[in-house]
């Protein structure tokens, strides 16, 4: 985006996550239209297995890629809430101390094991200390909008 300033940092992890701030206001202090990138460069295996062993979910197209093809999938599918988790970790990240308060999803596509991923919350509304974020991951390869909504979160403070 012309005119825009991108600060990049890097997350501690085993493997290395980029997030992209598009602005140059402090995280610790919102604005309206004010949004927020996360690549990811793909779930593995082992991570949608750790997932599946956190939640119960026992859906064998998560973790089995025979069962994802007789499912009519190239891949296993990544399980939906797994994808939305990036928006509370960009939202706790960005504004430590944040309260995450609701969410609303949409599931719009399915994510294969191994995609890579772009979450993105954007600052829509800011009322005292809560603050509304539209929520969307969306596909690397095509920027197919796989999950999207709105989160609303309580700040520490403004």
């Amino acid at each position: 985006m012309a005119g825009s300033l991108y600060r990049c940092s890097h997350l501690a992890s085993r493997r290395s996550q980029k997030i992209i701030e598009r602005n140059i206001h402090s995280p610790a202090s919102p604005h309206d239209g004010e949004s927020f990138v996360r690549k990811h460069p793909g779930f593995q295996a082992a991570e949608v297995e750790a997932w599946a062993t956190l939640t119960g979910d026992a859906n064998p197209i998560h973790t089995s890629a025979s069962a994802a093809s007789d499912a009519g999938f190239s891949a296993p599918v990544l399980p939906g809430m797994l994808c939305a988790s990036l928006f509370p970790a960009i939202i706790g990240s960005q504004f430590p101390g944040a309260l995450y308060l609701t969410q609303t999803l949409n599931f719009r596509q399915v994510a294969l094991l191994h995609e890579a991923l772009e979450a993105e919350v954007t600052v829509k509304k800011i009322s005292g200390r809560r603050v509304m974020f539209e929520t969307v991951c969306r596909r690397s390869s095509d920027q197919a909008v796989l999950v999207d909504g709105a989160a609303l979160a309580r700040m520490r403070s403004l």
